[in-house]
């Protein structure tokens, strides 16, 4: 896994501006857009099942290290302004798009410009009641609150797949399957967010139907999701993209990739493969 992250940096190209985007593969055009806490490394245990297909750019999105700056609370705009702005980078007009938790909902925008081909959005965030919304909003206050001494302990913690199940709960099913290495990289993009202005802008989003999306378009959500469980949240999605397929992913939780990335690389790519060839018809 080491010798492959370290491949894929090889790939990633930085701007003048210090943006951040994974550019690799060839073939049709294909966007991934991460959750919160991950940038492209996210995509690394799938990037297989995809490259030898499409041409990919994994994009840092707006308030993370790597992304555009925000200037206030952060909205869906800001979201997919930055992945606009790296798919002319790339060339790419329009183009396929899977994103995954907040990555979801940047695909829903980028769809709502008319820049999208298809939409697959995993475990995808943004329909959560107002209850659950401020569940959300604590949790990552408590992550972002950790003392000094709690954060030095942090490598250690991680360190244990015991630890790491107890840990990562809220994220993946089993955090013990993945590994320490994996387990700091969430940790430490989490910690590089701006959240002065992201917490504020998802406490104050709330998803909508409109404008309307008509491009084929799928809901997946993880068996096991504790984050944003599909009980919650696939009723506002429904209403927003009443057109979606829905998928489960099997004894999965809200980082599918993580958790089984068999299951979700097959899952992207038999769907990728049928909107491609849809596509170019």
């Amino acid at each position: 896994m080491a010798s492959r992250a370290t491949c894929l940096k090889h790939h990633v190209e930085v701007t003048s501006s210090g943006r951040r985007t994974l550019h690799i593969g060839s073939g049709d055009p294909l966007v991934l857009l991460h959750m919160g806490a991950n940038p492209w490394s996210k995509w690394e245990s799938v990037i297989p099942y995809l490259s030898d297909r499409f041409e990919i750019i994994a994009p840092t999105l707006a308030g993370w290290d790597g992304g555009n700056s925000l200037s206030g609370p952060i909205t869906l705009d800001d979201l997919t302004r930055g992945v606009a702005e790296e798919m002319d980078r790339a060339g790419f007009r329009s183009a396929h798009i899977v994103g995954c938790s907040l990555g979801g909902l940047a695909a829903l925008g980028v769809a709502r410009d008319g820049r999208a081909r298809s939409v697959l959005a995993m475990c995808p965030a943004g329909g959560s009641n107002q209850e659950q919304t401020r569940r959300l909003v604590k949790h990552f206050e408590m992550l972002n609150s950790l003392s000094w001494a709690q954060r030095l302990m942090v490598p250690v913690v991680l360190s244990s797949p015991r630890m790491r199940r107890v840990a990562l709960r809220a994220l993946v099913e089993d955090g013990g399957r993945i590994s320490a290495r994996q387990a700091l990289a969430i940790r430490r993009n989490s910690a590089k967010g701006d959240w002065d202005n992201l917490l504020p802008g998802f406490a104050a989003y709330q998803l909508d139907s409109e404008p309307e999306v008509t491009v084929p378009f799928m809901l997946a959500w993880g068996e096991k999701d504790r984050f944003t469980p599909m009980i919650h949240e696939q009723p506002l999605w429904q209403k927003a993209v009443p057109h979606a397929e829905s998928h489960v992913l099997s004894g999965v939780g809200h980082l599918p990739m993580f958790d089984d990335p068999g299951q979700t690389g097959r899952l992207m790519r038999d769907w990728l493969e049928r909107h491609a060839a849809a596509s170019a018809a």
